[in-house]
């Protein structure tokens, strides 16, 4: 869907602009590839032509962004100087959590409010009905020793970095009374949320509005076409209050670490194949036996009722929350790891009893029910096998719905079952740096300038960088955490298989895993943080514009090659 939608979005651009571009056959080059390829990469040739001419040349974008040399950052939390190695004398781990619903005071159903997810270019999305609670979750850590960090997860596509500026903006009287050293905000990347990205507005009205808006220097602001601004209002102003309160509900606890293997209940869309196979847990436990909060890490895109629902839900992160804090009574916060391309697989409860169903990998995947009640079902594959089940087992007439709240159960029991844990040591490491990425696509600009994503440009000679950021931070000497902004491919952090015959350019990779470049035993992935910095890909996996749905959201071909290095840059500084 979303490759029709940018054909049509192009077109729009193509037509539009046909009238001023001369394209010449000269200002086109095409690497070395395939016979096969050669169309679709011409055509993202004269595409990024035109995107080009209209980022540089269309009447008000002249001056709508500073010179990189010019930049200043406002508002950015770099997290401590020095990383502590020894528990200090009065160290002890204090964390508080808060949250808040991001659709209360408003009417989703009014007509305004875009779904996120799947891109509609003519009248957007909007949703039919609302499955469940759209919200912000925020954890405040510290080690009772230095600053206190921050972290609030939203319910919703993306944000991008000029919103988490803003956040930031009104949190600064109070960091600054509290000793926050680092304050972070990340997304769970649901397609299925109110759109706090901008993206999924009709892109061909905003074309159109905007681009003309920009031509007659503004006057036609109040058409312009954006994400609904009262619903940012809202989300800014309740993650701001859960921030706050986070804070101001810190305890003093014990912290433990545990993982559950979920790799029977994922998959990865895009060779070659990398995965997280782990569902990560962060177990507070405050001294004076109230309220525990668990911290939960997991790499699986939110789309288990589907990429491109009519309902309004937060997708399975909800259901986790809702049956650890029914069975448990545990706060919960849900973080997205390096999703790339990963995504749900439909694993099964028994339709007798309700238990999750036992998998065993011989001769096939069998699937059975852990009690017996019920026949067992044997195919060549997970997804074969769950086919089968569902068919033997009566159930016919599934839904979606249904699908996203049992996957969200099956990972909340499993987080649940956790048994081995290991205490850690009050010992918090933070440190963040900005980073600048060469802004290769024009779509992601253009869109930019228009209004429609609030991301932090600036112009770097004839070209454009983003400005994002990332951070590094350690939990107990133990637990190495990489906040990576958009959605990181797992081979970078984890290593994988060699591109070879994948890789279009056929060129080579020869960065190391960021895994193997800590000396912590565990690793964790925050993703989506501070910036939606689209898809991060290794430099020699970047195929074409037209070829693949992530390419589309590829902000730079060589984001892979530059956070890493700024995160091997981190590393060394820390380790000196």
């Amino acid at each position: 869907m979303s490759k029709k939608v940018l054909a049509v979005v192009l077109s729009l651009i193509l037509v539009f602009s046909a009238f001023a571009v001369p394209v010449s056959a000269a200002d086109i080059t095409l690497p070395e590839t395939s016979v096969e390829n050669v169309f679709e990469m011409l055509i993202e040739k004269l595409l990024s032509f035109v995107l080009t001419y209209l980022n540089k040349y269309w009447p008000g974008y002249e001056d709508s962004w500073s010179d990189v040399e010019n930049y200043e950052a406002e508002y950015f939390f770099e997290g401590e100087e020095e990383f502590d190695r020894e528990v200090a004398e009065d160290a002890q781990w204090k964390v508080g959590y808060a949250g808040a619903s991001l659709l209360e005071g408003i009417n989703p159903m009014d007509g305004d409010y875009y779904l996120a997810g799947s891109l509609e270019p003519i009248v957007g999305r909007v949703p039919t009905q609302v499955l469940d609670d759209q919200r912000v979750r925020v954890y405040a850590i510290s080690d009772g020793n230095s600053g206190i960090v921050v972290q609030a997860v939203i319910d919703g596509f993306g944000l991008s970095r000029g919103d988490v500026m803003e956040i930031r903006s009104r949190m600064a009287e109070f960091a600054e009374k509290y000793n926050i050293v680092a304050i972070n905000v990340s997304v769970l990347h649901q397609h299925s949320c109110i759109d706090t990205l901008g993206m999924n507005v009709p892109l061909a009205q905003a074309l159109i509005m905007n681009t003309g808006n920009a031509a007659v220097g503004g006057l036609l602001d109040d058409q312009k076409v954006q994400k609904n601004q009262q619903f940012m209002e809202n989300l800014f102003t309740k993650t701001v209050y859960a921030m706050k309160r986070a804070v101001v509900n810190m305890k003093a606890g014990d912290l433990y670490y545990g993982a559950a293997d979920i790799s029977d209940y994922i998959k990865d869309k895009r060779d070659p194949q990398t995965i997280d196979p782990e569902i990560q847990r962060l177990r507070f436990v405050p001294e004076d036996g109230t309220t525990e909060t668990w911290i939960l890490e997991a790499a699986i895109h939110c789309t288990s009722i589907g990429a491109g629902p009519d309902e309004l839900t937060a997708d399975y992160p909800y259901y986790i929350e809702k049956t650890i804090r029914e069975e448990v009574g545990a706060n919960v916060v849900f973080i997205q790891g390096a999703e790339l391309a990963i995504t749900s697989r439909d694993i099964v409860l028994c339709s007798e009893c309700g238990e999750i169903a036992d998998v065993t990998h011989a001769d096939g995947v069998t699937i059975s029910c852990p009690n017996g009640c019920v026949d067992a079902v044997t195919a060549a594959t997970i997804g074969d096998a769950a086919d089968l089940w569902y068919e033997l087992h009566d159930y016919e007439g599934r839904t979606g719905i249904e699908d996203m709240k049992e996957y969200g159960y099956i990972l909340a029991k499993k987080v649940i079952a956790i048994e081995e844990e290991e205490k850690l040591d009050p010992v918090l490491n933070i440190k963040m740096q900005e980073v600048a990425l060469t802004a290769d696509n024009g779509i992601l600009t253009l869109a930019a300038r228009e209004d429609v994503l609030n991301a932090i440009i600036v112009k770097d000679g004839e070209g454009y960088k983003l400005i994002t950021e990332i951070g590094y931070m350690e939990l107990g000497n133990k637990v190495a955490t990489f906040l990576c902004p958009g959605e990181f491919d797992p081979i970078l952090i984890f290593g994988g298989p060699a591109s070879g015959d994948a890789s279009w350019g056929k060129g080579e990779w020869e960065l190391p895993a960021l895994a193997d470049c800590t000396d912590c035993e565990y690793v964790m992935v925050y993703g989506l943080c501070n910036d939606q910095a689209g898809y991060v890909l290794r430099d020699n996996e970047y195929h074409s514009l037209l070829s693949e749905n992530e390419e589309i959201n590829v902000i730079s071909k060589t984001s892979g090659s530059t956070f890493v290095s700024n995160f091997m840059d981190i590393l060394a500084e820390v380790d000196a």
